[in-house]
């Protein structure tokens, strides 16, 4: 079965099988490549480049959101594109794939620019940002040499990040996972060699992850050039509103939420600051593992994205939901479930786990805190996770928007702050759970008002209909 024809008539348990499961490898990669640089400098039992990598990590944020935006963009544009087409037998396969060849052109051009001006902006304004990351004395320095690096690196590691997530527009995983996979691996085998024997320390996490990046964005274009519906040719790159602004408004959900991460990391570690470096490697730590379970369920959720968006396509043209809605429905089970198992896995681990990072007996209580603050209602996170990942999918830009919003941002903050003044420590452990919880009500509000709403449109546009005949 080809991917289009596998997005078009395959089961729900095969699409989770065989495009949700490799992107939850990919991510389980990503968190595998992200702890690593973490586990080697904690290693060293060198407390301070733990922070200072922790401090740094907004700037990876910020980045991801941008690849997110471009890549999540493109990916649902071509993915509607090509559905849409399918169920419209009227329209060729050619005028499909010049629609979706312009949009796949946009990510590649689009991101090489802006990974240029990331590496302008960080390498003048690295005095000024350091301050704003919550730097001390001690980390300014670490910190600097990560992000030095981190900057140099910018234009492929959006491009290839912007493309992994497009290339899987067709329902093609395996380039997507090879892509990721290799990227990984790179980063993995690079950061002993550079942090624990060359003895570079932060600057060796960054050049690890770098390479990585570099590699990965290589395979990633390798694969596109060989696809017919995407198009590397500068030819095919428009500025035209009706692609570069349709890219980005069906990317801005995902993205916002990716960025407002960024932010939100940094208020984090500002609040824990006041803590003292102990507290913000304990964060680091039990952070890092603790994101094994939101990464796996996104990868339920953005892998299953391309048929949501290709089942809501037709849809359009033959106004059948019931793929789309058994589509939607599968995936929310297995994200309960994938949430709740790996929460009592990483609970029932959480001594060996946390000590396997960090040997400072002043940081390991706390990191086990950490740690269980950060997935005490992951399994709530699904259902979050869905709510916002189909918004987007189909093209619902304010909702999902401000469904994306409220985890890292409308929510969020209030609570951090709020938490941290009426609990100190305990309350920026917990703030995270307790936004959690209130994101996800509201975020099924808003899907439930959106289906209300659709639904009465549907009926009155039905009415108007036999009223015309």
């Amino acid at each position: 079965m080809n991917d289009e024809k596998k997005l078009r008539e395959a089961s729900v348990a095969k699409l989770l099988l065989t495009m949700s499961l490799p992107v939850i490898l990919v991510m389980t990669m990503n968190v595998i490549y992200n702890v690593a640089d973490v586990f080697f400098i904690g290693r060293t039992g060198d407390t301070v480049q733990v922070a200072a990598v922790s401090l740094a990590g907004p700037v990876f944020t910020a980045i991801s959101a941008l690849n997110t935006l471009i890549g999540f963009g493109g990916c649902t544009a071509i993915s509607i594109v090509l559905g849409t087409q399918n169920a419209d037998p009227s329209q060729s396969l050619e005028e499909g794939f010049r629609e979706s060849r312009k949009y796949s052109a946009f990510v590649v051009y689009s991101s090489l620019f802006l990974g240029a001006v990331i590496l302008i902006a960080l390498l003048a304004g690295m005095s000024a940002l350091l301050p704003l990351l919550g730097t001390d004395a001690q980390t300014a320095p670490y910190t600097r040499d990560y992000l030095t690096v981190l900057a140099i690196g910018a234009p492929w590691m959006l491009v290839g990040g912007a493309m992994g997530n497009t290339i899987r527009a067709d329902g093609d995983t395996k380039n997507a996972v090879i892509g990721a996979i290799s990227g990984n691996l790179v980063n993995i085998l690079l950061d002993p060699i550079l942090i624990s024997v060359l003895r570079m320390g932060a600057r060796g996490a960054a050049i690890a992850t770098v390479a990585g990046n570099l590699v990965s964005c290589v395979w990633m274009l390798y694969a596109a050039h060989k696809k017919p519906a995407f198009s590397l040719s500068i030819r095919d790159f428009t500025l035209k509103k009706e692609v570069s602004l349709r890219v980005l408004s069906l990317g801005i959900p995902m993205a916002v939420g990716t960025l407002l991460m960024s932010f939100a990391g940094a208020f984090g570690n500002n609040l824990m600051a006041r803590y003292g470096s102990t507290a913000i490697a304990a964060r680091a730590v039990g952070g890092k593992v603790g994101m094994i379970v939101p990464m796996v369920i996104m990868g339920v959720c953005m892998g299953i994205q391309p048929a949501i968006s290709y089942a809501y396509g037709m849809k359009l043209r033959t106004g059948d939901g019931s793929r789309l809605k058994a589509i939607v429905k599968g995936t929310g089970i297995c994200s309960v479930l994938t949430g709740t198992i790996l929460s009592l896995i990483l609970f029932l681990f959480r001594e060996q786990l946390v000590s396997a990072f960090i040997t400072d007996p002043a940081v390991l209580p706390l990191g086990k805190t950490m740690l269980i603050g950060a997935i005490i209602v992951q399994p709530v996170y699904g259902i979050y996770q869905l709510s916002s990942t189909y918004l987007q999918a189909i093209g619902r830009v304010p909702e999902a928007t401000v469904t994306s919003l409220l985890r890292q941002g409308i929510v969020y903050i209030p609570v951090l702050y709020g938490m941290e003044a009426l609990f100190g420590l305990t309350g920026l452990v917990y703030s995270s759970a307790v936004t959690d919880v209130i994101s996800t009500v509201v975020a099924l509000v808003i899907v439930s008002c959106m289906k209300k709403t659709s639904s009465k449109a549907g009926r009155e546009a039905s009415l108007s209909d036999r009223i015309a005949a």
